[in-house]
């Protein structure tokens, strides 16, 4: 499957909003129905960090990147958590075991 990569200057994806945003969506659309879909994110360590620099020709320029679905990508537009810069897609398998889960939370959406 393919992520979207994103690159921050500095800082990183802002995990904790969007968890709290995403349940407070769910309870404003409770009385409407929703739907429930996953959105799954990963994060890279060292030698994740370098390969993705030169994936993407990018050394030095970015802080942290992170790999979001693309229900992350909806729901972290819908909730406004700023997602940096986007650099292109990439294969998880691609980087051979070089990922870590992030996270894999549900995103709630009008049905």
């Amino acid at each position: 499957m393919a992520y979207t990569v994103f690159g921050f200057r500095s800082g990183t994806l802002d995990t904790v909003r969007l968890h709290t945003e995403s349940f407070r969506r769910k309870a404003s659309l409770v009385p409407f129905g929703w739907q429930e879909r996953m959105m799954y994110g990963y994060s890279v360590e060292a030698q994740g960090y370098d390969f993705l620099e030169k994936h993407f020709s990018v050394v030095g320029r970015y802080d942290n990147f992170v790999l979001l679905d693309d229900v992350a990508i909806e729901a972290c537009k819908a909730l406004e958590v700023s997602l940096g810069t986007s650099l292109g897609n990439i294969e998880l398998d691609k980087l051979g075991g070089l990922a870590n889960r992030m996270f894999a939370w549900a995103y709630y959406s009008p049905v």
